[in-house]
């Protein structure tokens, strides 16, 4: 080629190959792995119905099985008690605080106010539960007999029942009744 003289240039068309055209190599990022959360979770609900209509089908074998402690912690007893129909009369016997009170007469504590019924049925009680306390702390608890009723549904009945000596340091003495 002579000098000063201009080269021919002659461009060709590349050849495509596997689909890039240019012969270069593609540059592209990877796509995200897929994320399968919804199915992870679906599977988790199935084993928990699985596994709660197991235990519930299964449950007198496994109350059985269980020792009396755990039984007493879990209250698993109280699943086969039969369910008490809100239809059902039953009578609620209760001290009504507002109107009970323990005085000192004649050198002897006594505990003086009203039993209420308030359930559906007549009722009447058996005995009075005294629990003493000093603050928080429970010093002792005595139950005594009291046999009264039976009291009509919303009805009131006034008693009186004079006490041991409660333990010294009581503070507070918290009557129930059964």
């Amino acid at each position: 080629m002579p000098a000063g003289a201009v080269p021919d240039v002659v461009i060709r068309p590349s050849i495509p190959v596997h689909g890039n055209v240019t012969g270069l190599p593609a540059l592209t990022t990877p796509p995200p792995p897929p994320r399968n959360w919804g199915t992870w979770i679906a599977v988790a609900i199935v084993f928990v119905v699985l596994f709660g209509a197991a235990g519930y089908a299964y449950r007198g074998e496994i109350k059985s099985r269980l020792p009396a402690s755990w039984r007493a912690t879990l209250n698993v007893d109280a699943v086969r008690e039969p369910p008490v129909s809100s239809s059902a009369a039953r009578a609620q016997v209760g001290i009504d605080m507002a109107r009970t009170r323990i005085d000192l007469i004649d050198g002897r504590y006594v505990v003086a106010g009203e039993l209420i019924n308030t359930g559906t049925a007549p009722g009447s009680t058996r005995r009075l539960k005294l629990v003493f306390r000093a603050g928080d702390q429970v010093l002792a608890e005595r139950a005594m007999a009291l046999v009264e009723g039976p009291i009509a549904p919303g009805g009131r009945m006034s008693f009186s029942l004079p006490l041991d000596e409660p333990p010294s340091g009581a503070t507070n003495i918290v009557p129930t009744v059964d």
